[in-house]
């Protein structure tokens, strides 16, 4: 079977981890690179074993040879590299935030469909081996009726990066986070979400270091967000329920939890797995080969939903100071 040939668009941190999980996966091998300083990339290219090396994202798109775009831009340039790729004839894989606006968004789907593309956001956390257990277990009624959700995320690592620091750009600790615990939980409960406020913590022009976020579900489950670049604290989600609860350590890359009834009693669940990335990989590749241009679990209209979530606070958030 002929491989998948995927170039990758910007060195981001989190590009050799994508890469090893795209190896893991297997059906599929990073042919190119490409960012705009073309030292920097044949650097990276050499590091990570990848055979060709371009200066410029226009390089890389006009790769005959490549079928796939995997975007782990900057979140304020999601938008224009996908859209220069897609009217190249390539699929993409676009790392979260999918985009800053819905408009944005719907737009990328509605291109990816003129140009018969495959278009997907790159959410892993949904594809996870714990993920399908867990919905599993919910579906079978395992800790009763979920009556809520409260999950906590640290985030350190954008701090120290200049863009971070600037909404405009998608800096921010809500912009970099908070799409893993709402597509999440939306793709968990087979619910949307109907209602939300809340508020984060900047001084403008800066962007948010925290934000804490009350939401509702059609079904009036209600979940708490907590969201930070600044405060230590550990990262989970804990779903209570009518006969228990279950709590997940790093519930976008996990590999196991714990479900607790109400006695306290407590069974281990777990999986077994070497890069998270390699699920969502796996299932992006399978919709490629089948020549689906969007997923049914990824679907275009949860991943535009979560983006008008977003966008939508950040608009109350930066009009109220």
């Amino acid at each position: 079977m002929q491989l998948i040939n995927y170039g990758i668009m910007g060195a981001a941190q989190i590009a050799p981890r994508f890469i090893a999980g795209l190896r893991e996966a297997g059906a599929a091998q990073v042919l190119a690179i490409g960012t705009r300083n073309l030292s920097r990339t044949q650097k990276f290219a050499h590091a990570n074993q990848i055979p060709r090396a371009y200066g410029s994202y226009a390089e890389l798109v006009a790769d005959p040879d490549l079928d796939v775009i995997y975007i782990p831009l900057y979140n304020g340039g999601h938008y224009a590299g996908a859209k220069l790729a897609i009217n190249h004839g390539k699929s993409v894989l676009l790392e979260k935030p999918f985009t800053l606006t819905l408009d944005q968004a719907q737009n990328l789907f509605t291109l990816a469909q003129q140009h018969q593309v495959t278009l997907m956001a790159a959410q892993k956390a949904v594809f996870l081996a714990l993920t399908q257990k867990i919905k599993q277990l919910l579906q079978q009624g395992a800790i009763g009726e979920v009556s809520w959700i409260d999950a906590q995320s640290y985030h350190p690592g954008g701090t120290k990066i200049a863009w971070f620091q600037d909404i405009t750009a998608g800096g921010g600790a809500f912009h970099g986070s908070a799409v893993y615990p709402l597509d999440y939980i939306q793709y968990l409960l087979a619910q949307r979400f109907t209602s939300y406020h809340g508020l984060c913590q900047r001084q403008a022009p800066a962007a948010d270091q925290q934000s804490d976020v009350i939401l509702q579900t059609e079904k009036n489950i209600l979940v708490h967000l907590f969201i930070t670049a600044k405060t230590p604290l550990p990262s989970r989600m804990i779903i209570y329920g009518s006969h228990g609860k279950i709590v997940i350590p790093d519930y976008w890359k996990a590999s196991n939890a714990t479900l607790y009834d109400n006695t306290g009693h407590a069974t281990s669940l777990q999986v077994t797995q070497n890069s998270e990335f390699v699920f969502e990989i796996q299932h992006f590749n399978q919709l490629w080969s089948q020549h689906q241009l969007t997923s049914p679990v990824m679907t275009p209209t949860l991943t535009c939903h979560t983006v008008a979530i977003i966008e939508d606070l950040y608009r109350q958030w930066t009009t109220s100071i």
